[in-house]
């Protein structure tokens, strides 16, 4: 593995630390990994070892001469390329011990002084171990995924290219450069609602429960999990801002209730808690014609800047899951799970 080029130093609200490259031929078990380089033009040189399995041999070819074409055939390489961000802990870490050199340049007396505070040293401790607890929850929520795929190049071997000559008997090929394309998340099927899209994926569980007047009639929406694309991760981290999930109920075009996410970083796969991601609607069974489903993935870089909507996705009888909407309709108590596209 040589180098690479032009890979990306930014995403969103992080920097890339360094890269590395994972090897592996096909077919085959081994995979090997190459060392971290901090440039975004990594130079790497290092040498991987792949033992290809033997072909079956007739006794009329098992001479030293090898048929390097039928040897190579249906082998490729696969090079997966991965950033590794910086830690936003270690960034704290910098600041925290920052901090402390200018308050130990500022006020070199203050050490002298809090001397004698050390012998209570109980409540202090205890208060102190909370509070490093409490960063530690807040630094390890906030962290991005330290792993983030930039993407995967190919290549077949060709036998025509092996006619360097080297060392030791040995033959090789020239340099040989790949473009490196966009890992997808996998999300394939016949089903137009699982399909991959460009704005990405929502699970949903729709549950309804009737009730014995027809007063008190209950709509439940719960939010699972978000999936999408590599390509629409990096869109999304070109804003700069974190992202939120946003779902509401309403009835008459009138939002009766709803859930917001807390802020999460632009991920290709997020989960959320079922118990504290459910939104209820109270409604009268005449009126379920008129209730509908409005989710929204959205962003807001700060507090003055405007928000920025992401992706939409509507479910009522007008919709296209129309035929889930009313399969949940029609049997009460049975929760419906299926997955919605932003638009």
């Amino acid at each position: 593995v040589i180098g690479a080029r032009h890979l990306p130093s930014l995403f969103g609200l992080s920097r890339a630390h360094g890269y590395l490259v994972k090897v592996k031929v096909f077919p085959g078990d081994s995979k090997f990994e190459t060392t971290l380089q901090e440039s975004s033009w990594p130079v790497w040189n290092e040498d991987f070892k792949f033992h290809l399995k033997p072909k079956e041999t007739t006794k009329k070819s098992s001479e030293k001469t090898i048929d390097l074409q039928n040897q190579l055939a249906g082998h490729f390489l696969s090079l997966t390329i991965y950033a590794i961000l910086e830690s936003p802990k270690q960034d704290a870490d910098k600041r925290k011990s920052n901090s402390k050199t200018l308050d130990a340049k500022k006020t070199p007396k203050v050490t002298d002084q809090e001397e004698p505070k050390t012998k209570s040293g109980f409540l202090e401790k205890t208060f102190s171990s909370f509070k490093s607890t409490k960063v530690e929850a807040i630094a390890q929520k906030s962290i991005l995924e330290k792993r983030r795929t930039v993407g995967a190049a190919t290549w077949n071997f060709d036998s025509k290219l092996f006619q360097n000559d080297l060392k030791n008997g040995l033959i090789g090929t020239p340099d040989i450069w790949r473009p490196i394309n966009a890992i997808a998340s996998g999300l394939t099927s016949s089903n137009d609602a699982r399909r991959e899209n460009k704005k990405g994926q929502l699970e949903v569980t729709l549950l309804y429960t009737a009730s014995e007047d027809g007063l008190n009639d209950i709509v439940q929406l719960t939010i699972n999990r978000l999936r999408c694309s590599v390509q629409t991760m990096q869109e999304q981290e070109q804003f700069k801002a974190m992202l939120y999930l946003k779902a509401a109920i309403l009835e008459a075009n009138k939002a009766e209730c709803y859930w917001r996410s807390d802020k999460f970083a632009p991920t290709i796969s997020a989960r959320w808690d079922p118990k504290t991601s459910t939104v209820k609607l109270c409604a009268f069974k005449a009126n379920l014609n008129k209730v509908s489903i409005h989710i929204s993935l959205g962003c807001k870089a700060n507090t003055l800047s405007k928000k920025d909507i992401l992706g939409r996705a509507v479910v009522d009888e007008k919709s296209a899951y129309s035929d889930t909407w009313k399969e949940c309709l029609r049997q009460p108590g049975i929760p419906k799970t299926f997955w919605v596209n932003f638009e």
